[in-house]
């Protein structure tokens, strides 16, 4: 009991010690904060409705616990989370614990961004990069939706840290927890190991070709495959070829040639470039761009970073490259723009900025002290005030976006009531109808000829959905009435119901 009881005491000393640290008590409250802003959010719109991709990652996930009906397997979806979302729907066929198991990760990705910057730097722009990842619009935002960029977004960040680790102190184990972290990423998102294009010219700039000599790299290499090859097998029997080129040519460019990848790339980095100031702010940008040009030693002393003689030369390479090849594979090989496809490299932006920014507070510092912490105190106010409550962030965007979609949502769960289980829905909102009704849907073919050939061969085809939420072809607003069809249900956009939104007609 006495032993038990000093055990107790000594870990309580420990925990108190911790605290006495202000960099630890300032990073506690910064993950509190994270914490509190998510729960906010999360209460708000835990019951929000699926997109078309989320409705596909949960039907997968119904497949496998349920054993549902579900043809509709796509290469560009990888299974990790639809495989961890099956295990949630084996205790509860609902979306909270998916929903917890987001919200879990999008603040480890928080706490990573802070022991990244730190190991990269110092304590001070951990907690400054901290900060600002966790109030970054575009993560609070993504925390809330069943797709895979959260995830990736966790272990690209800590996949991220452990190479560098390796890199620092040449231990084999940080380089063997990396290659699986980012397998694992992969396994959420493909593109996750877009970063290791980064870590091969990394090494190859700082250590030549000696890298391929290392048996510590072979063993590293080896974790990855093993750990994909389940997916990969699964995709060969599945899609009938590899899945990565398979489903890397569903975003790819129309022309395939190495021009219509330049050019396509150049056109999507781009209009990302554009995005920006919208992202962060014209004062956050121009500190950003500053901190990259703080980094000039890497021009001048290039001759040095490749006789691998300069660890800061290297740390500054290394973030340098994780930020650079990251946003330029992704523009090149994803043939358009999405906020989530770039969600990793805002990090690498978090900490490069931070650390500029503590230049200039400690500049100020040596004049005055007061002034130098005021000036940090706006800026993060400013940035809290930007990314949280001004228009299209935020706020504004996870409110507002937490409502489309309902009618489909509510169609989905109409049909669950009252059709029968053998019904079959011609719809343009083919995924979501599945997910919210278990009933088998068509999707609207572009021709009416082809749809009236699709009710000859399907006689279970017994309700035709058309909305404004998800469009379908011109021709199928017409459908219903050339053709004398029962209307059953309507969902309007005004409490008058003058303004029709989506409609469902008897087949």
């Amino acid at each position: 009991m006495d032993n038990q009881e000093e055990i107790i005491n000594k870990r309580t000393e420990k925990i108190k010690n911790w605290f006495k640290d202000p960099y630890n008590l300032a990073f506690f409250s910064i993950i509190l904060l994270a914490i509190a802003i998510r729960l906010y959010f999360f209460i708000l719109v835990k019951n929000q409705p699926v997109w078309w991709d989320e409705a596909e990652y949960l039907n997968m996930a119904k497949n496998w616990a349920l054993g549902t009906e579900y043809l509709r397997y796509d290469a560009v979806r990888p299974i990790l989370f639809s495989l961890v979302t099956a295990l949630f729907f084996k205790i509860s066929l609902t979306e909270f614990l998916p929903r917890i198991f987001m919200l879990i990760l999008s603040i480890m990705s928080v706490v990573g961004v802070y022991y990244l910057g730190k190991e990269l730097y110092d304590k001070r722009v951990g907690l400054l990069s901290c900060f600002f990842a966790s109030v970054f619009y575009l993560n609070l935002f993504f925390t809330y939706r069943l797709q895979v960029d959260i995830p990736s977004l966790a272990f690209f960040i800590f996949g991220t840290l452990f190479f560098y680790k390796y890199f620092k102190y040449k231990s084999n184990k940080f380089l063997y927890l990396a290659s699986f972290l980012i397998a694992i990423g992969t396994l959420f998102k493909q593109s996750t190991a877009f970063m290791l294009a980064a870590i091969f010219l990394y090494t190859l700039t700082t250590e030549k070709l000696k890298f391929l000599k290392k048996k510590e790299i072979w063993i590293a290499a080896l974790i990855f495959a093993a750990i994909q090859l389940p997916y990969i097998l699964w995709g060969y029997i599945k899609f009938k070829g590899f899945v990565f080129t398979q489903a890397s040519s569903v975003l790819a460019p129309a022309n395939h040639l190495l021009s219509g990848y330049i050019l396509s790339g150049y056109t999507v980095l781009k209009n990302y470039l554009i995005l920006f100031p919208f992202y962060f702010s014209w004062i956050f940008l121009i500190l950003f761009i500053l901190g990259l040009f703080s980094m000039y030693k890497l021009i001048l002393g290039f001759d040095i970073l490749i006789k691998n003689k300069d660890e800061s030369l290297n740390r500054d390479w290394f973030v340098f490259l994780i930020l650079i090849v990251s946003l330029i594979v992704t523009s090149i090989l994803l043939s358009h723009n999405e906020d989530r496809y770039i969600l990793s490299t805002f990090s690498i932006i978090f900490i490069i900025s931070s650390m500029f920014i503590l230049k200039i507070y400690d500049y100020i510092k040596k004049y005055n002290k007061i002034i130098a912490i005021i000036f940090l105190v706006l800026l993060l106010s400013f940035n809290i005030y930007i990314q949280i409550f001004s228009a299209g962030h935020a706020n504004d965007l996870i409110k507002s976006k937490s409502y489309s979609y309902l009618e489909i949502k509510n169609a989905g769960l109409w049909f669950k009531q009252n059709s029968k289980p053998t019904d079959v829905i011609a719809t343009q909102s083919i995924h979501q109808i599945e997910y919210y009704s278990d009933r088998k849907a068509e999707e609207f073919p572009a021709l009416v000829d082809k749809f009236e050939a699709l009710r000859q061969k399907n006689p279970n085809l017994s309700y035709f959905m058309v909305s404004l939420v998800q469009r379908s072809g011109d021709w199928t607003y017409s459908y219903p009435q050339k053709n004398n069809l029962t209307l059953v249900n309507a969902y309007f956009a005004d409490q008058a119901q003058q303004q029709p939104i989506l409609l469902i007609y008897k087949l």
